[in-house]
């Protein structure tokens, strides 16, 4: 009996945690971890779809990641979280943006992964429905009185339709009119004058036929820099519409983590309103922490959260200059990790609705890039090679299976337009991250880990909406 009792009490981590109440569901409660709809069938134009999921037994210095996996087996994006608190029972709620991003367009059983310290500990099934029609629209064009939309199977007839998004009233239909000219496959439609936000078209047929949404956003006028000092290497850990934490008011943040970096910068000129609250961790209270509230003078307000109390270099009333220091980045708030989060909104509360924004200086500061290696020695052929594409801040994942015994595990990450830069990562399946320790040579890992590796770029610079790059992983097996 006394060996049963020692054998229950030593377990390994990922059998001692206790998965309650997974949860899946079309909308939720913003500033708690709650679901108000839940869902096991989602439509392929709704807005999101939310997973719920109450843990006991997690420890710090576990990993925990959950990932959004297509029908075909490929993970879509995922949320991570490695800086683990001491709680007792701790609740997460990851997001996959669904009605116009890619999701829309793969309708079957998708499942709901969670990771911990490398192992699956729970998954979770849904169903994404909708079938292609003919009509399709991508926003090509903003103008001040017009849109220009790429679409197929338009007619004359084919009416446009454009919807904003308000957190109080969701989408707002704000117009509904008929092509003004067509050139092809482009069109043309009158359209009043959009403000910063989020919005979105929808065509309709007179037969009936739907497109579905295709989304676009509206920027405020720029002027913004990175919120760190020049020469630092940060990665954006989360753009806009991210999976773990980037939805409803806080839809168009960025996070940023240091790579060996400290403090965080004015993003523009104007004054400042500091909230240094004494407050760390809130792992069960999804707050902003100790920020920074800057207000320029022009109904734009930024806001930096998570800082580092008893850091703060500015006070309340302080003009201060784009580029100046306002203090560390830190771990306060709901935050598993160090990082800034950063959003402009048009009222001065860090709580209200962000919106859309641009970084003038984003590809300048953000990281190093890996670059392709340059040897001397005889190039191998390798044995595959993946092309992909991203925007600036968006991740590409593919999975690599590395058999047992394999001596080493090599991936070269390069691109043709010089303007663009990218970051490379590699996660082995007991979750450990590789990052190349330098921008040059190629990322080797010797004596790799058997089983399903994740190999990951993350745009860093772009000159467009999105760039191409290619990925050479080769691992070499044991010897025979």
């Amino acid at each position: 009996m006394r060996v049963l009792l020692l054998a229950l009490s030593l377990c390994l981590p990922a059998w001692c945690i206790q998965v309650r109440e997974a949860q899946l569901g079309t909308e939720a409660r913003e500033g708690a971890c709650a679901l108000t709809r839940t869902a096991a069938k989602v439509e392929a134009g709704a807005a999101q779809v939310f997973f719920r999921l109450v843990t006991r037994g997690v420890s710090p210095g576990d990993r925990l990641r959950i990932e959004w996996v297509t029908p075909s087996g490929q993970v879509s994006t995922y949320a991570e979280y490695d800086e683990m608190p001491r709680a007792s029972e701790l609740c997460f709620l990851s997001v996959l943006p669904v009605g116009g991003f890619a999701p829309s367009t793969q309708p079957g059983e998708w499942r709901v992964r969670v990771i911990l310290n490398g192992a699956v500990v729970h998954e979770k099934g849904f169903e994404l429905a909708g079938s292609a029609s003919g009509l399709t629209a991508r926003v090509a064009e903003v103008g001040e009185a017009s849109l220009a939309i790429d679409a197929a199977g338009i007619t004359s007839e084919t009416s446009i339709n454009i919807a904003r998004y308000t957190p109080a009233g969701g989408w707002t239909y704000i117009t509904t009119a008929l092509p003004d000219r067509q050139d092809g496959t482009r069109v043309w439609v009158k359209a009043p004058k959009l403000e910063p936000g989020e919005y979105l078209v929808i065509l309709r047929n007179p037969d009936g036929a739907q497109s579905l949404p295709a989304r676009f956003v509206v920027s405020t006028g720029g002027g913004y820099r990175m919120p760190t000092l020049d020469g630092e290497r940060w990665r954006v850990s989360q753009g806009p519409y991210g999976s773990y934490s980037h939805w409803g008011r806080a839809l168009h943040a960025y996070d940023l983590a240091p790579v060996g970096a400290q403090w965080v910068a004015a993003m523009r000129a104007g004054t400042a309103h500091v909230y240094d609250l004494g407050l760390g961790q809130t792992p069960n209270r999804r707050i902003f922490g100790n920020y920074i509230t800057i207000d320029h003078g022009d109904g734009e307000y930024s806001h930096y959260a998570h800082l580092r109390t008893r850091t703060f270099q500015v006070r309340t009333g302080q003009r201060v200059e784009a580029g100046d220091i306002l203090a560390e980045v830190g771990n306060s708030g709901y935050s598993f990790g160090r990082h800034v989060h950063v959003h402009v909104t048009r009222a001065p509360s860090v709580s209200a609705q962000s919106v859309p924004f641009r970084f003038d200086d984003r590809p300048n500061v953000i990281s190093k890039a890996l670059k392709p290696a340059q040897s001397t020695a005889k190039a191998s052929k390798p044995t595959l090679r993946w092309q992909g594409e991203a925007a600036f801040a968006q991740w590409w994942t593919r999975l690599l299976s590395v058999p047992a015994g394999a001596r080493s595990l090599a991936v070269k990450l390069g691109w043709e337009d010089r303007a663009n830069e990218f970051d490379l990562y590699l996660v082995s399946p007991s979750g450990r991250t590789y990052r190349p320790e330098s921008a040059e040579g190629d990322l080797r890992v010797p004596q790799p880990e058997a089983g399903q590796w994740r190999v990951s770029v993350q745009a860093v610079k772009s000159g467009g909406e999105s760039s191409a790059f290619w990925v050479e992983p080769e691992v070499t097996p044991a010897r025979q």
